[in-house]
């Protein structure tokens, strides 16, 4: 089950509330054409948090996103007038359905299996920031796919940090406690501690 971006991040109703901008089921927060939240042209909302035209929530959206939003601030340094409207170009779509084993569908062009997987292998690997990402990622799925070892089927009960895009005090009720069992053993511990071995 992959349930990433199913759900926008809580800061997306916490800028609707303070803009007055509109929220879609998912939680994603109403963007004017070119990307900018109604009344308050210096925040572009991108990625998982936007909704516009019904725009998917994949990678490719927010990385065409970020490059219209960098391009306007970039145009209003200069002094240019204008709003400039975010245009989304479709460039397919791709998935991983195996081992050894994907699906492409890009205009006319349709693959699968094999083939298409290789595709899925370049395309992502293209996209990684820098060679320790390209390398590291190119061990795992070495792991996964020849030696059949699944990352991807570790369960986490909790997070450490939460949602780090969001104000600490709304970080504070969201999660207020990443592993709640830890923390109450750490209290009691606090007010309790155990002797260690070799005191007086």
């Amino acid at each position: 089950i992959w349930a990433a971006g199913v759900q926008a991040s809580p800061l997306a109703s916490e800028l609707a509330k303070v803009t007055g901008a509109a929220l879609d089921g998912a939680g994603r927060i109403a963007v004017l054409p070119d990307l900018t939240l109604p009344g308050h042209p210096e925040v572009f909302v991108v990625g998982d948090m936007m909704a516009l035209d019904d725009l998917p929530g994949v990678a490719e959206v927010a990385i065409q996103g970020g490059l219209h939003a960098s391009v306007t601030i970039l145009r209003r340094i200069r002094g240019e007038a204008g709003a400039t409207p975010f245009k989304y170009r479709d460039l397919g779509t791709m998935a991983t359905i195996g081992r050894f084993r994907a699906v492409l569908s890009a205009g006319r062009l349709r693959m699968s299996g094999f083939p298409a997987w290789l595709v899925w292998c370049f395309v992502h690997l293209a996209f990684l920031c820098n060679f320790d990402s390209r390398s590291s990622t190119i061990v795992r799925w070495a792991g996964a796919m020849i030696g059949r070892k699944r990352y991807e089927r570790n369960f986490s009960v909790g997070r450490t940090a939460g949602d780090v895009s969001l104000p600490a005090d709304v970080r504070a009720q969201v999660v207020p406690s990443a592993f709640p069992a830890v923390t109450a053993a750490r209290a009691a511990d606090a007010h309790d501690p155990e002797p260690t071995k070799g005191s007086q």
